[in-house]
């Protein structure tokens, strides 16, 4: 039995002085012969701290870039005031970023709320009950990811025969499309065909340019839901006789990664117990009582001079 802490009072008519008794640690609690009537004070534990909110879900990435058109022309044509068209080859679209996305990727969920920490552990004493303090809230959840932009556009190209604007022999490309966005897809070289890797690691693949005359190909699917599709390539016309290399459409760039959702909130910490008091509780004179103390509770039993 824990030490009681005396406050000595008169005697009653049934010889019993005023005293306390102060338990913070589990212990017995002896009433004295004589003693009929007390009052208990009494708390639980402190309550549990909440749990950690979730974190956010990444965003989706975004789509590659659509690649650039071919056009081939003839000789200008002074009375039409025109040239003459004498081959296309289209561009294509890029490939999906993450979960489909054709254009740029969606911001992910936010992360759900932690779960409520549980109440402290009572403290008993007399076939009374004294709670604990109250669990603590769980923390926030996380915000979700941001989207990874689309890939950039290829340019496109077109060569001339002859007439005011002739096409240098080299031939003509169209400049590369821009990645989506930090840490994304990177553009495929200014002048080229070829369509850039999506970003993230399961970024998809940037097509490579099909034979001469052949349209743009598709760019490649990202692997996963955060990542980018990949860039297409760009259309491929052959040149006018005599008039150096093909014409070629620019790769479209690669589609930008999704951000990681951001992490959950701490839980709140539980709230210490409030003290509950029961007055005139009957005990048996020379009877004995466990009394049960929650890590940092206390029972407070006490009597006036009976």
């Amino acid at each position: 039995m824990a030490i009681g802490t005396s406050k000595i009072g008169v005697l009653g008519g049934g010889g019993i002085t005023a005293n306390t008794q102060t338990f913070n640690t589990s212990g017995t609690f002896s009433a004295p012969v004589g003693l009929s009537k007390v009052t208990i004070v009494g708390k639980g534990g402190a309550g549990n701290s909440g749990g950690s909110g979730n974190s956010g879900n990444g965003g989706n990435g975004g789509g590659g870039g659509n690649s650039g058109t071919s056009r081939r022309y003839g000789n200008y044509c002074g009375c039409c005031g025109g040239y003459q068209l004498l081959g296309i080859a289209p561009g294509a679209a890029g490939g999906n970023g993450g979960n489909g996305n054709a254009n740029a990727g969606t911001s992910g969920n936010s992360g759900s709320t932690g779960s409520a920490g549980n109440a402290g552990t009572a403290s008993t004493a007399v076939c009374k009950t004294f709670p604990g303090g109250a669990g603590g809230n769980g923390g926030n959840g996380g915000s979700g990811g941001a989207g990874g932009n689309k890939g950039g556009s290829g340019a496109c190209a077109s060569s001339y025969l002859g007439g005011p604007t002739p096409t240098p022999p080299g031939g003509t490309f169209g400049a590369g499309g821009a990645g989506g966005n930090v840490g994304g897809g990177t553009p495929p070289p200014v002048a080229a065909s070829y369509g850039s890797k999506g970003g993230g690691p399961g970024g998809g693949n940037g097509a490579n340019p099909g034979a001469s005359g052949a349209p743009g190909v598709k760019g490649g699917n990202a692997n996963n839901a955060v990542s980018g599709g990949g860039g297409a390539s760009g259309g491929i016309n052959c040149r006018p006789p005599g008039c150096g290399g093909p014409t070629r459409g620019g790769g479209g760039g690669g589609g930008g990664a999704g951000s990681c959702g951001g992490g959950g909130g701490a839980g709140n910490a539980g709230a210490n117990a409030n003290p509950t008091t029961y007055s005139c509780v009957s005990v048996t004179p020379g009877g004995s009582y466990p009394v049960s103390v929650a890590t940092g509770g206390q029972v407070v039993i006490s009597w006036n001079a009976q």
